[in-house]
């Protein structure tokens, strides 16, 4: 881990208290080491570490690219070259966009440790209740953030969850204090990287956080991270109840989108009655040549409609996002006074639902996954009641499975939903590739700093071919 955390010492107060970029200049890097001093600078880390995990090297666009580009949803162009090798599975250790996710999640899963570091140092020094409340807000979001973002690596880095896979490798776990220069490390196991996920969301729960918005981790969003990471532990039940407590919420039990709402949520930066956990994004805070609105722009990546198209059901409103003229989403057209500027729904309630129809599925409680199914599955206006779902549980997961796709296209969830549920899908020119067992290799970069060698030996052979 020398790489990243020389590097870190080295940049993370420029990084985190002023939310620049990572390409920093040298010459502007402040000590990272230096204990965080007042309120504000836990507040400023927070921000700065919310902003990079919302930057284009993780989920502002390389982590939501990777899961269509690398599915089935989405195509790259050979002009521009832009995520090509991604597209073609003819990455290696070398190819930029990996290294760059592996390298942003650790710089954010540092920034937070750090950050709670320095909300526990300054916390017992605080008079005020209000000062005290902001770093309560504060922990339960780093740990949160934290969770989210070793689960976003895991699905990128490591195996998908499975009994099989639990044994193998996952993460290098960055517990209470960051890995000193210099220091060698090892990958924990992928079950003991699940383990370490859910402990924080756990620590996350046991600080009132009063926030509400969507745009930071908040009590409810919390849980719907939880629903993610069960679902794809296979713990239905559990991935159900957490799913419930957000369905069930004040803030979420009563909203109906219909087909306006819905389709003008993509073209704004304000909160909307979907989103969950959603990265917001400004005229002044945009990704610019990095947005996915470039990606699929004026880097001419595509929606693959010959395979998408057929799911969609004449009237199905969802079909209206994406252009069938130029095989463009419209997801990220960006906003009417700023095209480079589209908010990043990372959970919206669509998917909770989802979550909550696969499990209750898995479960084979048919009722109450044709009842959550509903609540997306009506936006094709021949479905208005349960008894237009299918009634068994197989046939129930199927239509889960291409609903997803109506739902969640280009929104980076393809290809983790196929490794997740061992399916099978035409990958690179493979028909029926099976990527249960694919795993992205580790940056050479990384390898060779000498301080963690422990590489995905077989990610090569596990490509389709």
């Amino acid at each position: 881990m020398k790489k990243i955390f020389v590097s870190f010492l080295g940049v993370v107060a420029a990084l985190l208290l002023t939310g620049c970029n990572m390409d920093l200049p040298l010459t502007h890097n402040t000590d990272g080491d230096k204990p965080m001093e007042n309120v504000q600078d836990v507040v400023s880390a927070l921000n700065g570490a919310m902003q990079q995990f919302g930057g284009y090297r993780f989920m502002g666009r390389n982590y939501v690219a990777t899961g269509d580009f690398c599915g089935d949803i989405s195509k790259a162009n050979a002009g521009t070259g832009h995520f090509l090798h991604m597209n073609g599975w003819t990455f290696d250790e070398n190819t930029g966009d990996l290294e760059e996710m592996w390298t942003a999640g650790y710089v954010i899963i540092s920034a937070c440790t750090r950050g709670i570091e320095g909300a526990n140092h300054i916390m017992p020094t605080l008079t005020t209740d209000a000062d005290k409340q902001t770093l309560t807000n504060c922990l339960q979001q780093f740990y949160g953030l934290k969770a989210a973002t070793y689960f976003y690596l895991s699905n990128l880095f490591c195996k998908a969850y499975s009994a099989e896979h639990a044994p193998g490798f996952g993460l290098i776990l960055v517990k209470d204090e960051l890995v000193k220069p210099e220091v060698k490390v090892e990958r924990a196991s992928l079950e003991d990287t699940y383990k370490y996920i859910l402990e924080l969301i756990a620590k996350a729960y046991t600080y009132d956080n009063k926030e509400v918005s969507p745009f930071f981790i908040n009590p409810i969003n919390l849980k719907a991270i939880e629903a993610k990471v069960l679902l794809y532990m296979r713990d239905y039940a559990g991935a159900a109840a957490a799913a419930d407590v957000v369905l069930t919420s004040k803030t979420y039990k009563d909203v109906k989108v219909g087909e306006s709402d819905y389709l003008s949520m993509w073209n704004t930066v304000a909160a909307v009655p979907e989103d969950v956990f959603t990265i917001v994004k400004s005229d002044n805070d945009n990704l610019s040549a990095n947005a996915l609105n470039t990606l699929y722009g004026s880097y001419k990546g595509i929606v693959d409609l010959t395979f998408v198209q057929p799911f969609f059901k004449e009237g199905d409103y969802r079909a209206k996002l994406f252009d069938a003229k130029s095989s463009r989403t419209l997801k990220y057209e960006g906003t009417p006074t700023a095209k480079a500027v589209s908010n990043i729904h990372v959970i919206r309630l669509s998917e909770v639902y989802l979550i909550k129809a696969e499990a209750a599925a898995q479960l084979g409680n048919v009722a109450d996954a044709q009842a959550a199914l509903l609540y997306t599955a009506k936006r094709n206006p021949a479905i208005t009641a349960v008894a237009d779902l299918p009634s068994t549980k197989e046939d129930l997961l199927k239509f889960i499975a291409e609903e997803r796709i109506r739902e969640l296209f280009t929104e980076g969830n393809r290809y983790f939903d196929l490794r997740r549920t061992e399916a099978t899908a035409t990958i690179a020119g493979k028909a029926n590739f099976k990527p249960y067992n694919a795993v992205f290799p580790i940056p050479a970069s990384e390898i060779n700093a000498g301080f963690m060698t422990q590489q995905n030996d077989d990610w090569a052979s596990n490509l389709p071919k």
